[in-house]
């Protein structure tokens, strides 16, 4: 019997591997690495707006994804030891889950679940993953996911709004990613291409979403 998404597992080890500044020269076995960095608008409206687009699984569903939030059980969250280089910039904690969008949908938190469906030649594939870590700083704002049990593959992604003194607004998208499922192997070609194809399409909304 399929458990359910919360109470699944990683299907990966390395988790919180994207948040590390060299991840890209050490990436588990296997694994391939993923960079990718876009201008997505200018000033600080552009920059909030992409991160509520980010915090509220906009980035996912305007790249086509259709999403299913599991949130956490109780209402609060784990919010996980935050890390500046190799320093621990912040503890542990427990934190509630009361930060929300601009359209009143809550803010995904460390903890939360997703279940993404993938639609490919009419048939639909199952992409489960997990919040593994929220990044806030002062001009920057970052979404750790990590896959979870089900999903076709394996990997971490990272996403990170940024703001330039010039008020250039960025997305760095970091990924570590591997085939995982034995179809998914199978058919590596196809799974790469529409992978690639989801990255691409990750830059290309934040430029496009409507800002105040």
């Amino acid at each position: 019997m399929t458990r359910p998404i919360r109470e699944r597992a990683t299907n990966y080890g390395a988790v919180g591997a994207t948040a590390h500044f060299d991840f890209h020269r050490f990436p588990p076995k296997g694994f391939e690495v993923v960079q990718r960095r876009a201008r997505i608008g200018h000033g600080r409206a552009r920059y909030e707006a992409a991160i509520a687009a980010l915090r509220t699984w906009k980035v996912q569903r305007l790249a086509g994804i259709e999403v299913d939030v599991v949130g956490s059980e109780d209402g609060s969250v784990y919010r996980p030891v935050g890390f500046e280089g190799q320093d621990p910039t912040r503890a542990a904690s427990i934190e509630p889950q009361l930060t929300y969008g601009p359209d009143g949908e809550p803010f995904l938190q460390p903890g939360d679940s997703v279940d993404q469906r993938i639609r490919v030649a009419g048939l639909t594939f199952h992409a489960p993953m997990r919040v593994i870590a929220i990044e806030e700083e002062a001009t920057s704002h970052g979404v750790i996911l990590g896959s979870l049990e089900g999903h076709p593959l394996a990997g971490e992604e990272r996403f990170t709004i940024e703001i330039a003194e010039d008020e250039s607004v960025f997305l760095i998208f970091r990924a570590i990613v591997r085939n995982h499922a034995w179809w998914a192997r199978a058919a590596a070609p196809i799974a790469n291409a529409v992978r690639r194809r989801h990255h691409e399409r990750f830059m290309d909304v934040l430029r496009s979403i409507d800002v105040p």
